[in-house]
């Protein structure tokens, strides 16, 4: 039978090793060559027999036909003269499509584009491989997906599930707010949730003592400032006067013209001008004969006498001014000592050592590069702890002492110490009832072989607060901040079966710490309301309605307490 098959595929023109020729050009394909015409998905070969290789060639879950095989081998040959078959990566009988035939898995020439990169191609023909065309490199994927399907995710960052799909149990008590302050805190996002100091410290604490390698990693304490930090007026003031003190001394105005008067000292002053008749003759009498220039036989005037005395003091060396600046006496000095006048310039003037800070601040950056002011420093510090949240030092010994007396708790601390505790996991899923997309994300859980328990760590504030009345009080926490609805969504989500809440009083030097479980009916009540919640949100997302909390006019009546103080009031 089996070879009757064989001569009925060769006669309808396929290909058959030992009976076609494989020198035959029309089994010879080219790289660029495309098939002529398309192969019959279902060819009836006659005795009620049918080939299905065809409409199968192109499944995924099936091998191609051996046609294509023969086709491919000969592209290897061509290639690399290996007659090794490509599909010897897979196992026999595992692409059987219950012919008879072993399918195995090879590339298409003529599909070469699509599926080039096959990964059943045998990697025992890497050059064969370099026929086919080379795709465009994918773009490398995100670390975490832009949609989270359904399931369980380790090490998602907070900043990552927060902005993720899903509704979270926080969101949950939202729309328990009221359904129009849902849509505007996370819909039309016409409201904004403002961080403060408690929601600040409840991170970090969780941080500290959750996952205390990664709380370096996103929170800062603020430095001590170095002493040599320049801050106020005062420091620059300082170093302006101690630059000043080192500078050479300047030649005051008075000390210049001393100068001057004793170079002055060592000239033969000029012949007064501007004296009686006697004076002038006796200056030109005391004239050096060169410049006695009246003749003898002339008779001696007073202007003849005074040309000659002024050819005379003209013939002296000039007299240096003594009045004027600092600079105009420098410029006197500079025509008879250059040298010493221009040692004098280059001597730098003492800064001012008044202004505004910023004046101030730009004399210091001028003579001193190196100095680190009070805003630079803060710059850096800013600059060095990018990315972080900085929480005061105040805040850090509270966290601390917290985490102390958690680890001193001996309940508390068997759940944070447990061996298979994991923090931080995010689970997303569906609402069975809605379909609304759901996720949570528990603060500890803790996986047995005899059962899964969840825990979360919450701070309260109540130091003064009777003790018999304490266990009251900390149920008020868990209804009124809906910690039993977290707590239902976390186990159905997550899939646990135990909740409990780790409550520590985070009032300075009072940390009390004790762990609460959650009992079957606290979940239940829990369930119940988070799932009516989330009927109420799918309701307003078909509707677009998203109402107040409160819309209808109503009367306000006595409560009891107030009954009874109308009846006290009735009955004096």
């Amino acid at each position: 039978v089996e070879e009757a098959n064989r001569q009925l595929a060769a006669a309808r023109g396929e290909y058959v090793e030992g009976i076609s020729d494989p020198n035959d050009p029309k089994w010879v394909k080219t790289e660029t060559s495309q098939p002529t015409t398309e192969p019959e998905l279902v060819k009836n070969v006659g005795n009620g027999i049918f080939d299905v290789s065809a409409l199968m060639q192109n499944s995924s879950t099936h091998g191609t036909e051996t046609n294509l095989e023969i086709t491919s081998n000969v592209q290897v040959q061509e290639a690399d003269s290996d007659e090794k078959q490509a599909g010897d990566a897979v196992q026999a009988g595992e692409g059987d499509l219950g012919t008879g035939k072993e399918a195995v898995t090879v590339e298409n020439q003529n599909q070469a584009e699509t599926h080039q990169n096959n990964d059943s191609v045998s990697q025992s023909e890497p050059e064969a491989q370099q026929n086919v065309p080379e795709s465009k490199q994918e773009e490398p994927e995100a670390a975490w997906p832009e949609y989270f399907e359904p399931g369980r995710y380790e090490g998602v960052p907070n900043e990552v599930y927060h902005a993720a799909n899903g509704i979270s149990s926080t969101q949950v008590k939202d729309a328990r707010v009221s359904l129009m302050y849902y849509e505007g805190l996370h819909v039309s996002k016409t409201i904004s949730r403002q961080d403060n100091p408690a929601f600040i410290f409840g991170r970090a604490t969780h941080s500290f003592v959750l996952e205390p390698g990664n709380f370096s990693e996103d929170y800062a304490l603020p430095e001590k400032m170095p002493e040599d930090v320049v801050s106020t007026a005062g420091d620059m003031v300082a170093l302006i006067k101690e630059y000043n003190a080192n500078l050479p001394a300047l030649m005051t105005p008075e000390e210049l013209k001393a100068w001057i008067e004793e170079y002055n000292s060592n000239l033969t002053p000029p012949l007064p001008l501007n004296a009686s008749a006697d004076e002038i003759a006796n200056s030109y009498m005391s004239l050096p004969e060169e410049f006695q220039r009246i003749p003898d036989e002339a008779k001696p005037t007073a202007t003849a006498m005074k040309a000659c005395i002024k050819e005379y003091n003209s013939s002296l060396e000039p007299m240096l001014k003594t009045s004027g600046t600092r600079d105009q006496l420098l410029d006197q000095i500079a025509t008879v000592a250059p040298e010493f006048a221009e040692q004098e310039r280059a001597k730098f003037i003492p800064y001012n050592i008044s202004g505004t800070k910023e004046q101030l601040a730009e004399i210091v950056r001028a003579i001193c590069p190196d100095v680190v002011f009070a805003d630079d420093w803060h710059k850096q510090q800013e600059a060095a702890n990018a990315g972080k949240e900085m929480i005061s030092n105040e805040m850090y010994g509270l966290i601390k002492n917290i985490n102390d007396a958690l680890q001193a708790n001996k309940d508390a601390s068997r759940l944070l110490n447990h061996p298979a505790r994991q923090s931080e996991v995010s689970y997303f899923g569906l609402d069975e009832e809605t379909g609304l997309e759901v996720r949570v994300r528990p603060d500890i859980e803790i996986r047995l072989p005899y059962e899964s328990i969840c825990a979360d760590l919450k701070t309260v504030s109540l130091g003064y607060v009777r003790q018999d009345k304490l266990k009251d009080r900390l149920h008020r926490e868990i209804i009124d901040h809906d910690y039993h609805l977290s707590a239902a969504m976390y186990c159905d989500i997550a899939g646990l079966d135990k909740f409990t809440w780790i409550f520590v009083n985070k009032d300075p030097g009072y940390h009390w710490v004790v762990v609460v479980d959650a009992s079957p009916m606290l979940l239940e009540l829990g369930r119940k309301e988070y799932r009516r919640a989330l009927r109420q949100i799918e309701e307003a997302m078909e509707t677009g309605y998203w109402p107040a909390p409160i819309t209808e006019t109503y009367t306000d009546e006595l409560n009891d307490y107030d009954t009874r103080r109308l009846e006290a009031l009735g009955a004096e």
